[in-house]
């Protein structure tokens, strides 16, 4: 256990997290970071193109290993592993990671994300169902592969354009009778050959011995069928990651963390930044603009906490 409390906890390395752990470090707090990946969820992101002063090309890998040696030099540590708990006992929060080491600090910011969501079929967790076709598609690179991407978001057409250059075919599977993603992404999915686009029809179960071989899918007003494919890439949503939450603070029906114009939670000394609280927009950027605004509004907090 560390004898001095940190002044500011930080759970979550994704975007939100590594930005409070930079303004925090400048702002003179003692900052310490869990989370084992540097960037979080952003290495799915191929291309921040909508991200400001980044040029096409800067991966979400990549921004995420830059924004963690900036915070890391600035003085943050970082414990580069997962929590496992975060409590509170006598307004000092408790953080333990999954190799069981205990740290302390006066305040904390919950930035652990969002964790997508597995669709609610037979075999749901069968082998061959992915999340991430930047780190999954090469799988199945030269394998003459028909894959399926479930989605209609902006995480599903980028699924599917990533796939279409690995894959022979790309089905792009949509339950609504419309696409929910960007003009841009929706005309770049038109101009693929190998990208087949699927609206109204949903998707019932997988089938397969080992791994995933077919899928049972029923387009509106018309019988079920089975459809061959080699693997199955989900962009069907997301839940907030707060399992790691110890105690009691208001949620929405969701479960995102509802925060005030500040940003703090019903729990004093606890922040929430980015994709982890109640927001309008899931987004890199905003992602960053919450982690600074956190970290700003922790320091505001301790220092009304020690006068």
């Amino acid at each position: 256990m560390s004898n001095t409390p940190y002044d500011l906890m930080i759970f979550g390395a994704g975007p939100a997290g590594i930005t409070a752990a930079l303004y925090g470090q400048r702002l003179g707090l003692k900052t310490i970071v869990f989370g084992d990946i540097p960037g979080g969820s952003s290495y799915m992101i191929e291309h921040l193109a909508n991200f400001p002063g980044l040029m096409e090309g800067t991966s979400g890998t990549q921004f995420g290993t830059m924004a963690f040696q900036q915070a890391h030099k600035e003085g943050a540590n970082f414990t580069l592993t997962r929590l496992e708990s975060i409590s509170r006992n006598d307004n000092i929060f408790i953080g333990v990671d999954v190799d069981g080491q205990e740290h302390t600090a006066l305040s904390a910011i919950a930035a652990t994300g969002r964790v997508p969501k597995r669709l609610a079929v037979s075999n749901a967790n069968m082998r061959g169902v992915h999340f991430c076709s930047i780190c999954d598609g090469p799988l199945y690179r030269g394998k003459n592969a028909t894959l399926a991407v479930v989605g209609s978001d902006n995480t599903a057409a980028q699924h599917a354009l990533t796939l279409a250059r690995t894959a022979d075919k790309v089905l792009l599977i949509c339950r609504s009778n419309s696409l929910q993603m960007d003009a841009v992404h929706e005309d770049q999915i038109k101009q693929q050959n190998n990208i087949t686009l699927m609206v109204n029809t949903e998707v019932f179960g997988y089938s397969g011995q080992e791994f995933v071989e077919s899928i049972e899918v029923a387009a509106k007003d018309k019988g079920r069928q089975d459809l061959a494919v080699d693997g199955i890439f989900l962009a069907i949503g997301w839940r907030p990651n707060i399992s790691a939450l110890k105690f009691e603070v208001q949620k929405t029906a969701e479960g995102y963390l509802e925060t005030n114009e500040k940003l703090m939670t019903s729990l004093p000394g606890l922040f929430a930044a980015g994709d982890v609280r109640d927001t309008d927009m899931w987004q890199v950027l905003t992602a960053c603009a919450d982690g600074a605004r956190a970290a700003k509004y922790a320091a505001e907090y301790l220092e009304k906490l020690i006068r």
